[in-house]
C-alpha cells in the first residue's frame, strides 16, 4: 500500500437544527465537516484497504485458522493497539475518572436472559460447555457479546452509594465474541472475536447523563486530536428493551443510544456511505438496574449506560486515514505508541 497525503480539516463542528431532537435510527445528531475542500489531493487523502490481503501484508494482522473469523494482532498492530490503549486512558479513563476492571466473558444462560439478550442475540450468541465429564461446572454458559452483561450480574441485588458520584468502570480485558456469518466476515470489521474498550456507569439519572455526554465530548476531541472525520448518529440498542422502558428524549442529551462513525475511504456500511461505526454509547435509564434489582442506598432510582470502542475498528479508521507506517500515523497516535 502507498502512503498518501495527510487529512487536513476545518476545525469546527456541525450540529444538526439544536431545536429538534433526533429520535430515528440513523439519523444525523452531529458531524465534523467535510476536509478543505482546497487540499488538491482530497480526493488521494485515505490509505484504502481494497481487500484482506492489504492488511495481511502490512504486517498488522495475520489469519488464525481460515473463515474463523479470528485474526492475530501482529507485533505491529500490537504497538498501534498499545498506543489507543494509552490514548483512551489519557481521553477517558483518567481524565474522567473510571477505574479499571477485569469482568468475566461467560456467563451463565440465565444472566442473558435476565439482561433481556435471549430471542434478540440468539444468532449472534456462542455457548460454552464442558468438553468432558468433571466435578466442575456443567451447565451451559454464553461467552458475553456485550462485555457489560457481567457487570449487572456482578451487581445484581446490591446497593450502590453513588451520593459522591457514580460508580464507573472500565474493562479492555476482551477479547468478546460474537457468531458472526462467515460471508460478513472482514477483518477489522466484523470478526467472531474482536476486542474493545467497555465504559460502564451506574448512577442517578443526572449522573449517568453526564457520563454519557462527557465520554462522547472525549472521544470527539480524541478524534480531532487524531485527525479523523467523524459523525455522530442515533444509533440502536443492544438490549431487549421493551416500549416504554426508556422514555422518549426531550434532548440531544437524553438521546438512548447514540453512535459514533468514523470515515473511511473504500468502506461502505449498509447504506452505502463510507462511515465505519467504532462508538456505541448508551443510556439504559432503570432497564438494567430493574432487571437485575440494583438500588441506591438512599433509595435513588438508578440509572445505567455504557460506552463501548471497537478497538480493530478504530485501528483500521486510523490505517485506512494514515496508512500503516508508524512515521505516517498521526503525532499523538505516535507519542502514545513511544
Amino acid at each position: 500500500m502507498t502512503t498518501k497525503s495527510k487529512p487536513k480539516f476545518i476545525d469546527i463542528i456541525f450540529t444538526v437544527n439544536p431545536t429538534h431532537v433526533p429520535c430515528v435510527e440513523g439519523e444525523l445528531i452531529k458531524q465534523r465537516p467535510e476536509p478543505d475542500i482546497e487540499d488538491d489531493q482530497a480526493t488521494e487523502r485515505a490509505q484504502v484497504i481494497e481487500s484482506i490481503d492489504n492488511l495481511f501484508e502490512s504486517e498488522i494482522l495475520g489469519e488464525f485458522v481460515k473463515n474463523s473469523g479470528q485474526y492475530i494482532i501482529l507485533p505491529k498492530g500490537t504497538k498501534i493497539l498499545n498506543g489507543i490503549y494509552a490514548l483512551l486512558n489519557k481521553y477517558i479513563r483518567d481524565s474522567i475518572g473510571f477505574e479499571e476492571v477485569v469482568l468475566p466473558k461467560i456467563a451463565p444462560v440465565d444472566t442473558f436472559r435476565k439482561a433481556g439478550i435471549l430471542s434478540k442475540w440468539d444468532n449472534y450468541l456462542i455457548s460454552v460447555k464442558p468438553f468432558s465429564q468433571t466435578k466442575g461446572v456443567k451447565e451451559e454458559y454464553l461467552m458475553d457479546p456485550l462485555q457489560c452483561t457481567a457487570f449487572y450480574q456482578f451487581h445484581e441485588n446490591k446497593i450502590i452509594d453513588v451520593s459522591k458520584g457514580p460508580r464507573k468502570w472500565y474493562d479492555r480485558s476482551g477479547p468478546t465474541y460474537r457468531n458472526e456469518d462467515s460471508d460478513k466476515i472482514f477483518p477489522s470489521i466484523k470478526q467472531r472475536e474482536f476486542h474493545r474498550a467497555e465504559f460502564m456507569y451506574l448512577g442517578t439519572k443526572e449522573q449517568v447523563i453526564e457520563t454519557r455526554e462527557t465520554c462522547l465530548a472525549q472521544l470527539e476531541k480524541l478524534c480531532h486530536d487524531l485527525g479523523l472525520r467523524y459523525r455522530i448518529v442515533v444509533g440502536s440498542g443492544c438490549y431487549q428493551l421493551k416500549e416504554g422502558e426508556i422514555p422518549a428524549p426531550e434532548s440531544v442529551e437524553e438521546i438512548p443510544i447514540k453512535d459514533l462513525e468514523i470515515y473511511c475511504q473504500g468502506h461502505k456500511n449498509k447504506d452505502g456511505e463510507p462511515y465505519l461505526e467504532v462508538v456505541g454509547s448508551s443510556i439504559l435509564a432503570d432497564t438494567m438496574t430493574s432487571r437485575f434489582n440494583i438500588r441506591g442506598s438512599n433509595g435513588e432510582e438508578l440509572w445505567s449506560g455504557c460506552t463501548g470502542i471497537g478497538l480493530n475498528r478504530l485501528m483500521y479508521a486510523i490505517i485506512s486515514t494514515y496508512g500503516t507506517e508508524f512515521e505516517n500515523l498521526p503525532i499523538r497516535l505516535q507519542e502514545a505508541i513511544r
